[in-house]
């Protein structure tokens, strides 16, 4: 083997690291769009359920007010 050989080798180790590296990284970014794209849903919902509730104590009080007149 000449030193040509194993600077290649090397050379060839530490690409495939970079790669392997690389798509982890990728993998991971991901899992954090996942996980933002989860709690964009849950603020969704719990929006959309506070605004419910708004409307159904805005109905009540509006049928109370009849009832009162």
């Amino acid at each position: 083997m000449t030193i040509a050989s194993l600077t290649r080798g090397t050379a060839a180790l530490f690409a495939a690291l970079f790669l392997m590296f690389a798509v982890a990284a990728c993998e991971e970014q991901g899992t954090a769009e996942q996980t933002g794209e989860a709690i964009d849903n849950a603020v969704e919902q719990t929006s959309e359920a506070v605004e419910e509730g708004a409307d159904n104590v805005e109905d009540a009080a509006e049928e109370v007010q009849e009832k009162a007149e």
